[in-house]
């Protein structure tokens, strides 16, 4: 049964447990870590909300039926037999586990733990801004010194002249770059997350 609601909650991004609460994804932003120089990824993230749910949801019913093609009574009866075994494994130390979605734990004071199982996304490495910036920008100024190679001293002076620049000043402003940089980045996740 856990294969059809983890399939559903991913489907549909939200799984109502009667008597429990309600599974929802939500999709976490890109961060960047200044202090350590790491940019993670936008992920989706499964939270769980205990509140009120109806006893019943056609859509998931008819959906259970459909993946395990039984009747609708027969899906109905299946999927509260294991809301049985959830509710009643609830109280135990390990609590209960639903495969590709997490572990609930019920404490004393009748408030559900949600701790959700971990996201492939989280097992792959973090991309390390700082050096992909100074290589990228190492490759930068080797461009920019190969191409002034180019030019004479004089022409370079020249030029410098005509574009107002004073000959001792040759770096400009290079906010292009980081932001082209942040851009492939951006574009390398999200390919990484929807491929």
């Amino acid at each position: 049964m856990y294969l059809y609601l983890h399939k559903y909650l991913v489907l549909n991004k939200r799984l109502s447990i009667p008597d429990l609460g309600n599974f929802v994804i939500e999709s976490n932003s890109a961060k960047l870590d200044n202090t350590n120089g790491f940019l993670f990824a936008p992920a989706p993230a499964i939270k769980f909300k205990q509140e009120q749910t109806p006893a019943s949801d056609k859509f998931l019913f008819d959906f259970i039926s459909d993946e395990m093609g039984v009747d609708q009574m027969t899906a109905i009866k299946l999927f509260h037999d294991y809301v049985y075994k959830i509710k009643t494994s609830l109280t135990t130390p390990e609590g209960a586990n639903i495969a590709g979605v997490g572990t609930l734990r019920k404490e004393n004071n009748g408030y559900i733990l949600f701790t959700p199982e971990k996201n492939l996304l989280d097992l792959m490495p973090q991309v390390k801004v700082s050096e992909g910036l100074a290589h990228f920008k190492n490759d930068v100024e080797k461009n920019h010194l190969d191409e002034e190679r180019n030019f004479t001293q004089q022409e370079e002076e020249d030029i410098r002249e005509l574009l107002g620049k004073d000959s001792q000043n040759i770096s400009g402003d290079n906010w292009w770059v980081y932001a082209v940089i942040l851009l492939m980045i951006a574009i390398g996740a999200l390919l990484f997350y929807y491929v």
